[in-house]
């Protein structure tokens, strides 16, 4: 079976490079015809030439961003093992929580500073800056990797681990939330699949870049390479979108009940509006428990991959870009093979319900056999299906909602709720690594979460359904 996985995800890969290098400009200049025309419509659904343009540029812009995002991942880790070890890595999701009010605040003052397009080019020259003076510091001789471990500045595997985060957390919000604000329901159903795509293309080569040139450049070096693609790449893809797109395709969701928002309403004004109303607190449940069965999962698979690699950072990165690239092939190859038009099919509030079950059957997988094969399949399984399905499908619930719901409450919900759900997830498996307790009463306390998962997604895809049926704004 696992050889068989093995050639699928290979054919995959080479489909992705086909694809960067084939539909790209094909895209670009609106030449989908023939064939390739009715393959795209079954893949994505029926398209005019204005939408299928504003998605393809939006695909290339997320396409940066989520390259330079798992080029960083897939380092993040063995940053952190040469510094602290991957055993300690459950406190570091534990520790990272305290920075998400003060990096939140920042954000969202950015928000009410800048227009939506202007907040890439402060976010990406803001990220730009964190990247290089990470390179800067981790490939000294005296305190950084290349020291003797006696010799490290601890304190840098803290700092690296929780910027990457951010990045992660941060410029997909703004991305998603940019989105959101500009898509209408019907456009949402095909442009966020679109959008997917490209993002799986991009996840595919930043970690295969990270696989085989971890070796050769040093993980080190690989934080400048992000530096520079991350000042470079993403404002000029938002410039040209701006330049390029009619500013009609700019205008998203218009209710018949229109909320108007008071200028400037501050960073709390989103913690506000999740407080007080269920729709985006049920957001909050359906982003967050993934989280933290994910995390669940994953901690297990950083320790077994740190035994694997024995202390090796090159060794450490090119595993993690490997699983990366795994993960963005079965998303890519979920997506042509039409989960899009399955999505479509059975409607919002059922795609919603797909997740639950998938990680209730993988916490039976991962309590019976904890192999580090096993943990592998069962995490590009998880994280592949939610990033080609899962991610889409939630996305969408932010179309029929405020401006400060989008930017604002959608920052806190993806990024507090990302470390509050890593937190838990990793006080979870402290009960295990830290009191010795079995994995059968970690994997119990996770499928309780998983049930609660799946009511609340029943709820949110229902209510979701009835603010388009009567054009108005939930919340």
């Amino acid at each position: 079976m696992e050889i068989f996985f093995g050639y699928l995800v290979t054919w995959f890969l080479g489909l992705a490079k086909i694809g960067l290098i084939a539909l790209f400009p094909l895209c670009l200049v609106s030449c989908f015809t023939g064939h390739l025309k009715r393959l795209l419509v079954y893949i994505y659904g029926d398209l005019t030439r204005n939408e299928r343009n504003k998605f393809v540029l939006y695909g290339v812009l997320f396409f940066f961003i989520i390259g330079i995002y798992w080029l960083l991942r897939s380092i993040k880790d063995p940053t952190f093992n040469a510094f602290i070890g991957s055993r300690h890595t459950w406190v570091a999701d534990i520790v990272s929580i305290a920075v998400v009010f003060p990096m939140i605040a920042g954000y969202s003052y950015l928000v009410d500073l800048f227009p939506r397009h202007r907040l890439f080019y402060a976010m990406a020259a803001l990220y730009a800056a964190l990247f290089l003076g990470l390179w800067f510091l981790v490939k000294s001789p005296e305190f950084g990797m290349l020291a003797p471990l006696e010799h490290r500045w601890k304190l840098l595997g803290w700092i690296s681990y929780v910027v990457i985060d951010s990045f992660g957390s941060l410029m997909v919000v703004l991305f998603y939330s940019f989105m959101a604000d500009t898509t209408t329901p019907a456009e949402g159903k095909k442009g966020f699949f679109i959008t997917t795509t490209f993002a799986q293309i991009g996840d595919i080569l930043g970690s295969l870049t990270v696989a085989k040139a971890s070796h050769l450049l040093g993980v080190e070096t690989l934080y400048l390479v992000a530096a520079l693609a991350t000042v470079i790449c993403i404002p000029a893809m938002v410039r040209f979108i701006i330049w390029f797109i009619p500013k009609e395709e700019f205008v998203g969701y218009q209710a018949k009940k229109v909320v108007v928002e008071a200028p400037q309403t501050g960073f709390v004004e989103g913690i506000r509006l999740i407080l007080s109303q269920p729709y985006l607190m049920s957001i909050f449940v359906v982003v967050s428990v993934f989280e933290v069965v994910a995390t669940i999962f994953d901690l297990q698979f950083k320790v077994l991959i740190a035994d694997y690699a024995q202390g090796d950072a090159a060794v450490y990165a090119a595993y993690t870009g490997k699983f990366g690239a795994y993960v963005g092939a079965l998303a890519l190859g979920s997506i042509l093979f039409g989960v899009g038009n399955f999505g479509r099919r059975i409607g919002l509030m059922f795609s919603l319900t797909i997740m639950p079950l998938l990680m209730a059957v993988n916490l039976g997988v991962m309590t019976i056999s904890s192999t580090l094969n096993v943990a592998f399949w069962v995490l590009v399984l998880s994280r592949g299906l939610n990033y080609a399905f899962g991610q889409p499908a939630k996305e969408q619930l932010y179309i029929p909602t405020s401006r400060d719901a989008k930017y604002k409450s959608k920052a806190w919900i993806d990024t507090f709720g990302s470390r509050f759900s890593k937190a838990t997830g990793s006080g979870i498996m402290g009960l295990k690594y830290g009191l010795g307790a079995p994995m059968m009463v970690v994997s119990g306390l996770a499928f309780s979460l998983c049930l609660a998962w799946l009511a609340v997604a029943f709820y949110v895809g229902k209510k979701h359904k009835h603010a388009v049926e009567q054009n108005e704004i939930v919340c």
